[in-house]
């Protein structure tokens, strides 16, 4: 009896971890060749067209099918692809989180979109009195300049929150909780990941991401709703690219 449950518990643990290497190596490489599988579709994508907006959608379809299509192909073959819409056992409770009831879930939401509009209107405030930001900034090559490029920035963002939180706040997490045991050491490396994976942004690009990642996990933990991480990811990235260039077209140095 013990020798079979010892048995079908490798049976499970041993594709998540070679799938949990998969994934270690995917991030790994695009650290160490600096051209990611992501890259390499978005330049496949884009060809020779110098279109700002083409690009956008080359780094929205690479995106999509690094971390995406990864991680559906990932969770499929460990027979968990209904883990999408339900917080997966092997992750409830970390680090003591558990998901909140209906009153303070409606709490929570108005909550962040309330900070979301105070933080729109303190950079507008700021750009309008041109106080100077303190500290680094990362400015994507991807933001939008005119409305031509609104569209096409908006899809990346999309795609981004969808696939990056399917990558690193799920199927990583989930791979290394089946094979660790350990809620918490599989949320610690997703977030681990979905930090190093930007180390492209530098070193304050890296610490924003952290924090923000940071968020992302509470907010998948405490809700049990993937797409809400989905959603507020997609925001974060739709006032990069969009909204913050847009204050600054209005109230920053075209004033």
């Amino acid at each position: 009896m013990l020798a079979g449950t010892s048995a079908g518990m490798s049976a499970g643990v041993l594709p998540a971890l070679a799938l949990l290497i998969g994934a270690i190596a995917l991030i790994a490489h695009a650290l160490r060749s600096r051209r990611s599988i992501a890259a390499r579709i978005a330049d496949a994508v884009r060809g020779a067209s110098p279109s700002r907006p083409r690009a956008s959608l080359g780094w929205a379809a690479g995106i999509a099918g690094m971390y995406g299509a990864t991680s559906l192909v990932a969770l499929a073959l460990i027979g968990r692809i209904k883990a999408v819409a339900v917080l997966p056992p092997e992750l409830y409770g970390a680090f003591g989180i558990l998901p909140l009831d209906g009153v303070a879930l409606r709490e929570t939401a108005l909550s962040i979109g309330g900070g979301f509009l105070l933080g729109a209107g303190l950079v507008a405030v700021s750009l309008w009195r041109r106080w100077r930001v303190i500290g680094p900034t990362y400015r994507s090559p991807a933001i939008a300049r005119s409305r031509r490029e609104t569209g096409a920035a908006l899809l990346l963002a999309a795609s981004a929150g969808v696939a990056e939180e399917l990558f690193f706040r799920l199927t990583v997490p989930l791979l290394a909780a089946i094979v660790t045991g350990s809620a918490a050491i599989g949320c610690v490396l997703g977030w681990a990941l979905f930090t190093l994976a930007h180390r492209y942004q530098g070193r304050g690009g890296m610490i924003a991401v952290g924090l923000i990642g940071a968020g992302l996990g509470w907010l998948y933990l405490s809700t049990g709703l993937l797409w809400a991480a989905m959603l507020l990811h997609a925001v974060v990235d739709v006032n990069a690219l969009i909204v913050r260039p847009w204050l600054e077209r209005r109230f920053g140095r075209g004033r």
